[in-house]
């Protein structure tokens, strides 16, 4: 159970790697969660990438409900979720009411905890400049923090970066070269489905992280969407996440989602890892933390 609980933990941070879908046709007749049968441009899938994002400034999902599984074993969770552009995020997850995961960012650093983590439960943190330029020494894992506003469908894509269209039978594939924080060469895959559906079903199907071979890394599936009354977005529903290395499954399902910027006290207290005070840091970079060291202090947790 310590393994897999740390594996589910690291696959969800691996994994929130992307769901993005399709937003508004932009006066094209295509209603929104379709898309005409002609072969897209990859600047016009990119701009309609944006104009989702562009929706969206801040978000919370109130009743965040995840099935785990890895092998034989499973274990159902239940949290929150929160958001706020540029690069804050913070997830809580409990088990029967006790805490047993928590994930976030701010614009210094990221942070995670698993509970029942091998060999300790460390709070491991790092920050966004030292995993950029690959300083995060211990830290064996594929995540750029950045992906997880992808898999919410808020993060915009650089028009200037050069995509290639990948024309399939059943689908289009908007494929970016990409190179990870250990200097490893990757894809970043975003899959279109080519044919029309329901609103309330995904036109993205799936977002690929894959090695310079092609092999998955990791994968994002959307199976449900919907679209948020107040901004029009479209934001993910449902949402199956699969680890290839560790065999983890991670089904997310994302209900009463409030979207809309977070005031400024309260963002400052919940995305924050102050809450983790207590328990031993670990910093990816450098290694444990010195005890007494400074450490950011704030005042929130989530939910409480």
């Amino acid at each position: 159970m310590r393994h897999f609980m740390a594996g589910v933990g690291l696959g969800t941070l691996l994994l929130l790697t992307g769901c993005n879908n399709w937003p508004h046709s932009r006066g094209d007749n295509v209603p929104p969660g379709r898309v005409a049968g002609e072969a897209p441009s990859t600047a016009r899938l990119v701009e309609y990438l944006n104009d989702n994002a562009r929706r969206v400034q801040g978000l919370e999902c109130l009743d965040l409900d995840m099935d785990c599984k890895q092998g034989f074993q499973a274990v159902g969770l239940s949290g929150k979720l929160a958001m706020q552009k540029p690069r804050s995020f913070r997830l809580v997850a409990k088990v029967v009411g006790n805490p047993e995961v928590d994930i976030g960012s701010n614009d210094q650093e990221f942070w995670y905890w698993i509970r029942r983590a091998e060999p300790k439960a460390y709070v491991f943190h790092c920050a966004h400049e030292e995993f950029n330029r690959g300083g995060a020494r211990y830290m064996p894992f594929p995540f750029q923090p950045d992906w997880i506003m992808e898999a919410l469908g808020v993060a915009e894509y650089d028009p200037a970066r050069k995509y290639e269209l990948v024309t399939k039978a059943t689908s289009y594939e908007l494929v970016e070269q990409s190179t990870s924080p250990k200097g490893e060469r990757v894809r970043k895959v975003t899959v279109f489905s080519r044919s029309t559906s329901p609103s309330a079903h995904p036109q993205v199907s799936a977002h690929l992280l894959q090695d310079a071979n092609g092999k998955e890394i990791c994968s994002a599936y959307i199976t449900e969407v919907k679209v948020d009354p107040g901004s029009g977005a479209v934001l993910p529903r449902r949402v199956n996440l699969l680890w290839a290395q560790d065999k983890t499954e991670l089904k997310l399902k994302l209900d009463d989602v409030r979207v809309g910027p977070i005031a400024p006290q309260r963002s400052a207290e919940l995305f924050t890892r102050n809450a983790l005070s207590a328990i031993p840091a670990f910093d990816l970079a450098r290694g444990p933390d010195v005890p007494g060291s400074p450490v950011q202090r704030v005042r929130g947790q989530m939910g409480r």
